[in-house]
């Protein structure tokens, strides 16, 4: 995207093909593609910053006149540790309700139960515990990157899930 840049503000976003240039010369279409003038006529690339969108935002587009470009602040967010907190347990909960399920329909589909799925019962009820001990010792700095259904979670759905 670029921006037509007057007195370090923004005046206009996105190269229209209709323009009047500053000297008089009147384009009525094709301007867009005219690349080889746009800097002259005061057209500004737009650089969005790197930024963590867990812990971070971007505000309000601006002129930074010292790099020549149009850019974004980057605004830290607050975190709230509880609320966090509470969403993983809220996902937690859903997840062993969703484990749940899928041991009910492979006990119900095989008498007696697969070997396999008694084999795996001691890793399926320290998962719960271990989350929630997980998820309890989050703080600022890790809470918003906590992954609770990862490779390994994953990798015990797929095995449950060939049981059906």
């Amino acid at each position: 995207m670029k921006h037509l840049i007057k007195n370090n503000e923004i005046v206009m976003s996105g190269i229209p093909g209709h323009f009047l240039r500053e000297d008089g010369e009147e384009f009525w279409g094709g301007y867009e593609n005219r690349t080889d003038i746009h800097y002259e006529d005061g057209w500004r690339d737009e650089v969005i910053p790197e930024y963590n969108p867990l812990k971070q935002s971007l505000g309000d587009r601006f002129y930074d006149a010292e790099n020549d470009v149009v850019t974004y602040p980057v605004i830290e967010l607050v975190i709230d540790v509880n609320m966090w907190k509470q969403r993983h347990l809220s996902n937690l909960a859903a997840l062993r309700q969703e484990i749940a399920t899928i041991i009910m329909q492979i006990k119900l589909s095989y008498d007696p139960e697969p070997e396999a799925l008694t084999q795996m019962t001691p890793t399926i009820r320290g998962l719960y515990p271990f989350a929630k001990d997980e998820i309890a010792a989050l703080t600022e700095e890790n809470i918003c990157e906590y992954v609770l259904r990862g490779p390994q979670v994953n990798g015990l759905f797929a095995t449950l899930n060939s049981m059906l």
